[in-house]
């Protein structure tokens, strides 16, 4: 696996707006091991391909302490995993013939974007099949379901039975699905 290292040009830029230079492996045995590499820090990136080979880059001492923690962490967990038997498998490593990767294919579920999509597709589906209602049935429906009166309410105010206001109502929530589809 091809290892890049990649240095700033001048060590005294301390990371704002560095000129990069490659050197080669024993080069940077050699600098790190040298009395004037003392305060120089360097990240060791891993690719999540093999073919991709690693980078080893320079950084400041913030960006150091902040990788040294994540891969810290990060080492904890897959340690405690492999002691209990699990695996730890990136998403990102997982990639589908569509050059996908596996955490763009993940759902989230606070988002709520999937059931809003859908109930827009369904208000939208039921406004055009209300279109297709008289003007009774459209109030009946709008009695019961928008304003909450019962059953037995909307009937005394139509002088029908409950029976009959369930069977009309009924009808019509068949008429509109059938709409819909």
């Amino acid at each position: 696996m091809k290892t890049t290292y990649l240095v700033w040009k001048d060590p005294s830029c301390n990371g704002i707006n560095p000129d990069w230079l490659e050197i080669t492996g024993q080069e940077y045995y050699s600098l790190v091991n040298s009395p004037g590499s003392k305060g120089r820090h360097f990240i060791k990136l891993e690719s999540s391909h093999e073919s991709d080979g690693r980078i080893v880059i320079e950084a400041t001492p913030a960006e150091y302490v902040k990788w040294r923690k994540e891969k810290d962490h990060s080492d904890y967990i897959r340690e405690s995993n492999e002691e209990i038997g699990y695996i730890t498998i990136s998403y990102h490593a997982i990639e589908t013939e569509d050059c996908c990767h596996g955490e763009e294919l993940l759902t989230d579920p606070e988002s709520g974007f999937e059931d809003s999509c859908i109930d827009g597709i369904l208000l939208k589906s039921l406004s055009l099949a209300k279109k297709t209602l008289s003007s009774a049935e459209l109030r009946l429906v709008d009695m019961i379901y928008r304003d909450g009166i019962s059953l037995s309410e909307v009937g005394g105010l139509l002088g029908m039975s409950k029976q009959a206001v369930f069977k009309r109502v009924s009808k019509i929530l068949k008429k509109l699905k059938d709409h819909i589809g």
